[in-house]
């Protein structure tokens, strides 16, 4: 490249067309009052009927928009409320935990997580709150990890009350720097299930122990899940048993005061 010639600009792709569409249309939806045909909905929005129509039909098999099929029209669907209800969900949750962890991280010299179960079974960290120590435990915002992996994992199967073949599923092929026997892992699913938070003393990695609490909306699902880490040995059993509680309590205020129901 000549050293005068200006810097080339990154190559945008254009807009997928159908996408911006749908939108469209769901925009359009959300802004009237009762429902109209492919027709009314084609012309407000100068898409042609017949593109109109096969975008409309996308979105109903997709629960997004629902169509009367007396009146021939189509209006909002249920799947946008639960759409809107996950994301606002996810920054309540969020908003939630803020300063409660801060407060868990300060009293008890630990690295503090909030974890958020994503599709593919994957448990991805949203939030993070640290200790003031000089030395200690550091997790990136967006790390993954298996959803069944950890503390947070037992804590997430427990949440489930899965059946132990259930749980012997979700432990097939986990990666641990200390593997737990799968009878060691079920007994300590069952176990977080009674007192309501799971440890994981030097197993996923080693010289931390973690304990965690499962975050769940109304129906009792698991959605977020809290945890602590600190280096083994910092903190005692009965230590870590009053950490795990106050994770308890919080993912119970939080399920309660997100979702509107126990947790």
């Amino acid at each position: 490249m000549n050293a005068h010639s200006p810097p080339k600009k990154p190559t945008q792709r254009p807009p997928i067309g159908s996408v911006k569409q749908a939108i469209a249309v769901l925009r359009y939806l959300g802004s009237i009052e009762r429902g109209q045909g492919v027709t009314a909905i084609a012309r407000a929005l100068g898409i042609g009927p017949s593109s109109c129509l096969n975008v409309l039909r996308t979105l109903v098999s997709e629960d997004l928009v629902a169509f009367d099929p007396t009146a021939k029209t189509y209006r909002l669907g249920l799947g946008m409320l639960n759409l809107a209800g996950v994301a606002l969900g996810r920054d309540a949750v969020a908003r939630a935990a803020a300063a409660p962890m801060e407060a868990i991280a300060a009293e008890h010299d630990a690295a503090v997580g909030l974890w958020r179960l994503t599709a593919g079974e994957r448990l991805t960290l949203t939030a993070l709150a640290e200790s003031a120590a000089a030395t200690r435990i550091h997790m990136a915002v967006g790390q993954r990890q298996p959803a069944a992996a950890g503390a947070t994992g037992r804590a997430v199967l427990a949440a489930r009350r899965l059946d132990d073949a259930g749980v012997a599923a979700a432990f097939a092929g986990l990666r641990w720097q200390n593997a737990p026997t799968l009878k060691q892992y079920r007994a300590e699913v069952r176990e977080a299930a009674r007192r309501g938070f799971a440890r994981d003393i030097g197993q996923i990695n080693h010289g931390i122990s973690t304990v965690a609490a499962a975050i769940c909306d109304v129906d009792g699902s698991p959605r977020f899940a809290l945890s602590a880490s600190a280096f083994t040995g910092r903190h005692d059993d009965a230590a870590l048993d009053r950490i795990g509680a106050d994770l308890h309590a919080l993912a119970g205020r939080i399920g309660r005061a997100v979702y509107g129901g126990a947790a």
